[in-house]
């Protein structure tokens, strides 16, 4: 019996290696607490309180930006962009800048946010120099300056701050302040819109749908923009995408006029969507007649504000659709 137990004990062992090998991907592995754990706070907690400015600031930004609705908390938001400002922390001078200007978590005051966004830019941040442009150009808590809002823009858009190049370039186009430079206004225009910032790429387009004794109007090129803006979400950049799409075709007599029509109707075009539903309603070559996606783009086109299709859905819903 003695020798028994010892024989037992390598089996069990044995048995445990071979589900283990066998089974492994049934074993729980110890894994990493969510980054949005209680922890997560009380570490960066005690880190700002350690004068790390970077947890002060990453603090303000998580009650500023929480993900979870219960965890918004401008108040706390600006504590904390308040302790990363005074550590000298340039990205958290520019967001309690922020707050003082919009007035969440704080009562608005203008020269606080000015004093703020100046410090933001002094201690480097590009993005608290465009601010503080802004607000010059607003003569917001200071009197308005277009020589200084013009020299932050600048600076700015050197370093890849895509409003910035817009605002500049908006500037050159209107002649605010500088010589009105059209060329000069579309070479801003370009790099806010290659910096991803969308109002670059909408004037870009309207420039060339519009056209003007400097500028050839270019459909293709209008199209190119709006499509760029539209990718970055500029909802009214997607709506001249539609619009520029649906002047393309009068009738749908082509696959190609068909595919253009989809895409317009696809970004907002209600007219388009009208013209595919009538494609779809009617006897014709292009198409097989087909009532339910007719009813489809009516539907759709209706709902943008096309009468003619709100009418012909009653008529077709009369016939018993």
């Amino acid at each position: 019996m003695g020798r028994l137990k010892p024989l037992l004990l390598t089996a069990f062992i044995l048995t445990l290696i071979i589900v283990a090998v066998f089974f492994k991907d049934d074993i729980p592995k110890k894994v990493m607490p969510d980054i949005m754990d209680s922890d997560y706070i009380s570490f960066y907690k005690k880190a700002c309180e350690l004068n790390d400015a970077e947890a002060c600031n990453d603090l303000g930004v998580f009650y500023d930006y929480a993900e979870n609705k219960k965890s918004f908390d401008y108040e706390e938001a600006y504590t904390f962009y308040g302790l990363a400002c005074n550590l000298d922390h340039a990205i958290g001078c520019n967001n309690l800048a922020y707050l003082y200007n919009t007035g969440k978590g704080v009562e608005k005051n203008n020269g606080y946010a000015l004093r703020n966004y100046r410090k933001s830019c002094d201690l480097g941040s590009q993005e608290g120099c465009y601010n503080l442009g802004a607000m010059y150009y607003r003569g917001e808590g200071t009197r308005p300056s277009k020589y200084r809002a013009t020299r932050l823009f600048r600076k700015a858009c050197k370093e890849g701050i895509g409003e910035a190049c817009n605002d500049l370039g908006y500037m050159y186009a209107k002649g605010i302040h500088v010589r009105r430079d059209i060329f000069e206004a579309i070479s801003l225009y370009q790099d806010a819109c290659q910096y991803g910032e969308a109002s670059g790429c909408n004037n870009l387009g309207n420039m060339y749908e519009e056209g003007s004794r400097w500028v050839r109007k270019d459909s293709a090129k209008a199209e190119r923009f709006y499509s760029l803006a539209c990718d970055l979400d500029d909802q009214p950049s997607c709506d001249k995408l539609g619009y520029v799409y649906g002047k393309r075709i009068s009738t749908i007599i082509s696959e190609e006029d068909k595919k253009v029509a989809q895409r317009a109707c696809n970004y907002g075009n209600g007219v388009s969507c009208y013209k595919l539903g009538k494609l779809y309603y009617t006897e014709n070559k292009l198409v097989e007649k087909d009532i339910y996606k007719a009813i489809k783009f009516f539907d759709k086109a209706c709902e943008m504000g096309q009468s003619n299709s709100c009418r012909l859905l009653g008529d077709i819903h009369k016939k018993g659709y």
